[in-house]
């Protein structure tokens, strides 16, 4: 019984932990664009917590759609910082205007990125045109937060 109550709290520990790193992680992604206040997050799901911040603190936040793509890769571009997120499972910042993919989906030319998927609780880095981590034009939330 005694091992069974101490295997449950090293579990519990690890499981904590992994949920630290998870926020620590994103933290550094985004530095120098939001600033966090650590009693706000969620740790579960810190894309929750990244959302939330950045609509307060971004100079520009835009729905992202098909229909408004084009431009609101062109007005990006004059900006600093370029932050996507996906749901409460995706992040990605654009890392290169100029090399640029043709997406079909989305009718536009998309930019390299970099980012962070969700996915059963475990954040997965990807590096790619950010239409392969924001995946297709659909019913899910998509929001842009612009940075000077």
């Amino acid at each position: 019984m005694k091992k069974s109550i101490v295997i449950l709290f090293v579990l519990i520990g690890f499981s904590l932990s992994a949920q630290n790193t998870k926020l620590e992680v994103l933290k550094e992604f985004v530095a120098g664009s939001i600033s966090f206040n650590d009693e706000f997050a969620d740790l579960g799901q810190p894309i929750v917590t990244i959302n939330k911040l950045a609509e307060k603190q971004a100079d520009k936040t835009v729905d992202l759609t098909k229909d408004n793509i084009k431009e609101t890769l062109e007005l990006a571009k004059n900006y600093k910082t370029c932050i996507i997120t996906v749901g409460v499972h995706t992040i990605v910042k654009i890392t290169d205007f100029e090399n640029c993919s043709p997406s079909g989906a989305w009718g536009a030319s998309m930019p390299m990125g970099k980012g962070y998927v969700q996915k059963a609780g475990v954040l997965n880095e990807k590096n790619d045109y950010i239409k392969n981590i924001i995946g297709r034009p659909g019913s899910q939330e998509r929001k842009v937060f612009l940075f000077k």
